[in-house]
């Protein structure tokens, strides 16, 4: 084929694509049309239709409105006591909007509520020491230097060992266990 009949051929494709296009652009404005025609009627059937709406479904709609705003105010609520938990925490017991609430003065809150407790447990470990050697003195008492039961149980091995001893002769000089 040559190149006239290509270029007879592409315009006679781009005719058809023209008109296809032309017929589509009419049709789209047709129904532009239409709809523009429809929609004032189409609105004003909404309009009618919301305002014959039974009563009930009002009072449904207005008790979900209530219990949604229920349930904001409740979280808002909420959100404002874990708040001042959380400020209580941080500055101690001063109030939220106290100007002089600062940081600094909650760390320095915190290191002195440390340092007390470090104090009561330092007192207990003293009280607890002090027990403690009481109680190894009462049993160096009763026990002796060594303790009598370090005795008793020095005592118990030699016997067992002596004991053990005496079988191995005995089985030696031919005598069994019956």
């Amino acid at each position: 084929m040559g190149l006239p009949a290509r270029i007879r051929a592409r315009r006679e494709a781009l005719a058809r694509h023209d008109a296809a296009l032309q017929d589509c652009r009419a049709r789209v404005l047709r129904l532009i049309e239409q709809v523009n025609e429809a929609h004032p009627a189409l609105e004003a059937h909404l309009v009618d239709a919301l305002s014959t709406v039974p009563p009930q479904l009002h009072a449904t709609w207005a008790a979900q409105a209530d219990v949604v705003a229920a349930t904001i105010e409740a979280a808002l609520l909420k959100l404002s006591l874990v708040r001042a938990r959380a400020h209580r925490a941080l500055y101690g017991h001063a109030p939220p909007n106290r100007p002089d609430a600062t940081v600094a003065r909650a760390v320095g809150a915190a290191y002195d509520r440390l340092r007390e407790r470090r104090r009561a447990q330092d007192a207990e470990m003293r009280k607890l020491d002090g027990q403690i050697e009481e109680y190894e003195g009462m049993l160096r008492l009763v026990h002796g230097r060594h303790g009598s039961f370090a005795q008793v149980v020095q005592d118990m091995a030699r016997v067992k060992r002596e004991t053990e001893e005496c079988r191995k002769d005995l089985r030696r000089l031919g005598w069994t266990e019956d």
